[in-house]
């Protein structure tokens, strides 16, 4: 299964419709590796395609030193960055522009994991509502642990973290 990064345009709000998001996969980009100027095309990612020509051009220079046979390994460089860091390439472009992760979600394909965004979102939204109401109901928000320290002032806390910085 994939990882998919859920984004939303930068002009909506939390409540928008759904299927204005973009799912980003996280996973290696092996069209970037073997066709990067296309990828970057594609993507538009001006600037990483202004930087790919611009360490070819240098790649290309190189061939006329007694270092022409470090080309070919210099060549391999950004493909194999591409390849391994390509979709967080997409993702950072995006985040720039201003658009917003809203989630994270694990899927076969784009369909799949936009209808788990979708289900789920809507089957959260009302257990947290309904856990919400069970939680105030309860009581619970009030009642914590009250634990003392070595020096003997108590103090609340949840577990071993407490709430509030002491003096």
């Amino acid at each position: 299964m994939k990882t998919y990064n859920i984004y939303m345009p930068p002009e909506s709000g939390p409540d928008s419709d759904i299927a204005s998001a973009i799912y980003l996969p996280d996973n290696r980009a092996l069209f970037a590796a073997i066709v990067p100027p296309l990828w970057f095309i594609w993507h538009r990612l001006w600037w990483g395609l202004t930087i790919y020509v611009a360490y070819l051009a240098i790649a290309f220079l190189l061939l006329l030193t007694p270092w022409q046979y470090a080309v070919i390994f210099l060549s391999a460089i950004p493909g194999i960055y591409l390849f391994l860091e390509g979709h967080e390439l997409v993702r950072q472009k995006y985040e720039n522009q201003g658009w917003w992760q809203i989630g994270v979600v694990q899927a076969n394909n784009e369909e799949d994991a936009e209808l788990r965004n979708t289900f789920g979102r809507k089957s959260s939204e009302q257990s947290s509502q309904s856990e919400f109401e069970e939680f105030s109901a309860a009581g619970l928000h009030k009642n914590f642990n009250t634990s003392s320290d070595n020096h003997g002032s108590s103090q609340n806390s949840i577990g071993i973290f407490p709430l509030e910085p002491s003096a």
